[in-house]
């Protein structure tokens, strides 16, 4: 189902990247770079974004965006309740904000 997740930054660095099954290169999340660009709030990407080879659906949540890569089509809102629930797994208070990325 997912194949990589991408931890983004207010600024578009990617900060955590975490691959299950194949490596997806971070070139993949030109995409969603554009379509960030295009957006004139940061609550305006679209949460489903496709793209040749995969379909990158996102959240944003506390100013970082969990961007997951797919690459067969499945129901978007499955991957975006996964995605709210990891957020929801790491907020303990303030923890998302405080996380030392050297940790994980």
């Amino acid at each position: 189902m997912i194949h990589s997740l991408f931890l983004v930054n207010s600024t578009g660095d990617i900060f955590l990247e975490k691959h299950w099954k194949s490596v997806v290169s971070r070139s993949v999340c030109d995409y969603f770079f554009e379509a960030q660009e295009r957006a004139t709030e940061p609550e305006n990407v679209p949460p489903v974004i496709p793209t040749p080879h995969h379909y990158l659906i996102s959240v944003l949540r506390h100013r970082i965006y969990f961007v997951a890569v797919i690459q067969s089509e499945v129901p978007p809102l499955f991957v975006i309740e996964f995605l709210h629930r990891v957020v929801d797994t790491f907020q303990v208070p303030d923890l998302i904000i405080d996380i030392n990325i050297t940790d994980v």
